[in-house]
Formats: structure tokens, C-alpha cells, sequence
């Protein structure tokens, strides 16, 4: 299994990527880079739950940690992600310290959550390495919870004090709509935010975690934020597209105005 070091977690910037396109070839180039995490999005990614799994195994052999975002508090997407072999789980939209500890009890076996127990799984080795995980999945996997509406950051402090949350992430893009300025991450209410929950993290020794842009990540590390992701397969693929595209037009070889 490739944990999350939480030595790291406790102490370092992790930086992480999200994966959306549903693409393995995606997964394997970009967890080859050296991302310490990946988000493999099945919330808004465009793959499907069988992708998941070929997902997972592109990773397998990089220093990335496997992380999946699933689509609500599903106890069965939950229990399929975990068995597949990820390193945690990503829940959107927590609103509260109630839907925080759901989480937990859905990521964790008994005693501490209410995980079904199975032996032969990918997660495993198909069990060849059972006995191992089970002693260690409770305390290594990642238990993610996205903060993204302002009654979620006015209950930041509530939701960090649940034990086996690991890291408060603040979906920047959400909260700014909720807010009334989407895409808009500089009005002095949202940075407002963006310090509740720092706060809330520092007070009760969880990670705070956001999606940022490149102009923003000097300014996140700034206010605390250690957990944090940077694009996405799809944005990167578009860019670069983009740009190739501006550079073949700036030559006149696009549009019927193509030189030979």
C-alpha cells in the first residue's frame, strides 16, 4: 500500500494533482512526476467505477498516494474504494462535526468505524498481506473532508475536533459560489474563511488542505495550508492544447491556410 507519510502531513507541504479525465495514462504519467498525492475524482471526474481500478493500479510503483474522491457519504462506495487499495478518501460538501464522524466511521473497520471486513481484495494483495493491512488501515488511511459553504466553515472548529479527520480541504471554487463571486478567491470575507479553517486545523492538530492556482500557491503556504493540490489532467491537457494550437496558427498552418 502507498500511505500518506503522516510524519510529512503533520509537518510539510504535500503536493497533490487532480485526475479527472477517468485516464490511466493520465494517473500513470502524472503519478510519475513525483506528486507525493493524486486525487482520482470520481465525484466529478468523467470515469466510472470501473475505471476506478486501472486507476489505482497506475499508481502502483510511483511515490504518489492514492487518493479518491468519492460522491456523497455511501457506505458501499466507500467500502468498493477502500478494498480497490486507496489510500483515502476525499468526502465533498461535510457540512457538519456529524457528517465529519460518518465519514470516519465509513473509512475505518470496527471498532473504530463500520468498514466490512474482507480478506482476499486488492488492498490486500488478494491476501497475501491481510493480516498487515488490517493492523494498519484504521490508523494510515486518510480520512479527507471538503469545506465548502460558508455554515461548513462556521462549523470548521466542530469538524476538526473528530478524531480520525485528517485534513480539512476547502473546495475554493464552491465556497466562492456559495458566497455570491464565483472563481472570485480575493474578496476579504473568503481569505476570512480560508483562515477559519486554518485555524480550526492548528487548534486541533489536523491538516488543512485547498485546490489552488499558480498564483495563489505562495499565498496558501502563507496561511497555512499544507495539503495542497495544483491542477488537473484535463486543465493540463487544454492548455497545452491551447498553446500548440496559437503556435501553429501563429504561423498561418490552422483555418484552410495551411503552407506547403
Amino acid at each position: 500500500m502507498q500511505w500518506i507519510d503522516r510524519q510529512r502531513l503533520s509537518s510539510e507541504l504535500m503536493a497533490g494533482t487532480f485526475l479527472n479525465l477517468g485516464s490511466s495514462a493520465a494517473v500513470e504519467i502524472a503519478a510519475g512526476l513525483g506528486f507525493d498525492w493524486v486525487l482520482l475524482d470520481i465525484e466529478h471526474g468523467s470515469g466510472s467505477w470501473a475505471d476506478l481500478r486501472p486507476q489505482l493500479l497506475a499508481v502502483q510503483g510511483t511515490s504518489a498516494a492514492p487518493i479518491v474522491r468519492v460522491r456523497s457519504l455511501d457506505a458501499d462506495d466507500v467500502k468498493f474504494v477502500m478494498d480497490s487499495g486507496a489510500a483515502g478518501i476525499m468526502f465533498p460538501y461535510v457540512a457538519n462535526a456529524v457528517e465529519a464522524a460518518q465519514a470516519v466511521r465509513l473509512t475505518k473497520y470496527p471498532p473504530d468505524g463500520v468498514r466490512g471486513v474482507a480478506q482476499v481484495i486488492r488492498a490486500t494483495d488478494y491476501g497475501r498481506n491481510w493480516q498487515r493491512y488490517l493492523a494498519e488501515a484504521n490508523e494510515r488511511s486518510l480520512v479527507i473532508v471538503q469545506i465548502e459553504t460558508p455554515d461548513a466553515v462556521a462549523q470548521a472548529d466542530e469538524i476538526a475536533s473528530v478524531p480520525g479527520v485528517d485534513v480539512l480541504f476547502v473546495g475554493p471554487m464552491d465556497l466562492s459560489v456559495n458566497m455570491g463571486h464565483a472563481g472570485d478567491f480575493t474578496q476579504p470575507l473568503f481569505l476570512q474563511h480560508l483562515q477559519t479553517v486554518v485555524k480550526a486545523c492548528a487548534k486541533h492538530g489536523k491538516t488543512a488542505g485547498i485546490l489552488s492556482r499558480p498564483e495563489l500557491v505562495e499565498q496558501h503556504k502563507a496561511l497555512g495550508f499544507r495539503f495542497v493540490a495544483l491542477g488537473s489532467d484535463a486543465s493540463a491537457i487544454a492548455q497545452g492544447m491551447t498553446q500548440n494550437l496559437a503556435a501553429l496558427r501563429r504561423q498561418g498552418l490552422v483555418g484552410g491556410n495551411v503552407t506547403r
